[in-house]
């Protein structure tokens, strides 16, 4: 499972999905930013970014409040994708398009209001989304290979085809280091987040 060959394995299998889960947030960014995206959806998007914003201004410790409800957020969002993924992989992708749409919105809106986009790039998203959208793209990768490779199994079941199931315990054994390697960029994304991001816009 953790042998350096089944990680390399693993990886040649998630990587079509890892990409397809990048270009689903850009594409869900750019839509963001243009006049058509769904603004009334986004601006209850931003309401929940809003409350945690609140807890952390409310807290006696400010940076140990954020990188905790940071990283509870992450986690439980990473979990629900990659397991949900199972589910025709439809999770997955509503999550990452959301995503990149509240991105997109809030990039427009600083724009909008005579802000510095690149400042906003630079140092509210870049240092910690390096490794929370790597985690992200990762877990979302996983359950759509699952929802994918779920739905081979059923079929391939149902027509008599030789190891339907495969592919799907692959995935499963292959989901086990990549978990590890999620909680740890989650990890670091919200300690980086927490404290040089803070210290960055202030």
């Amino acid at each position: 499972m953790f042998a350096r060959k089944r990680l390399k394995e693993t990886w040649k299998e998630i990587r079509p999905y890892f990409i397809f889960a990048a270009m689903l947030f850009f594409a869900g960014v750019v839509i963001g930013m243009t006049p058509d995206a769904p603004t009334e959806f986004l601006k209850e998007q931003i309401k929940g970014l809003a409350s945690i914003a609140e807890d952390v201004n409310r807290s006696d410790h400010p940076e140990r409040t954020m990188f905790f409800l940071v990283l509870l957020n992450n986690i439980t969002a990473s979990l629900l994708a990659m397991g949900f993924g199972v589910i025709a992989g439809i999770m997955p992708i509503v999550m990452l398009v959301t995503n990149g749409l509240v991105v997109g919105f809030l990039i427009q809106r600083v724009s909008g209001a005579g802000e510095s986009t690149w400042e906003l790039v630079l140092k509210g998203l870049l240092p910690h989304g390096l490794f929370e959208l790597t985690a992200v793209f990762l877990a979302c990768a996983f359950g759509m290979r699952f929802g994918v490779t779920l739905l081979k199994g059923i079929f391939g079941s149902a027509f008599g085809k030789k190891l339907p199931w495969q592919p799907f315990v692959s995935t499963a054994t292959g989901a086990v280091p990549a978990l590890i390697a999620i909680f740890a960029l989650l990890l670091i994304g919200a300690g980086v987040e927490s404290t040089i991001t803070n210290w960055l816009l202030n």
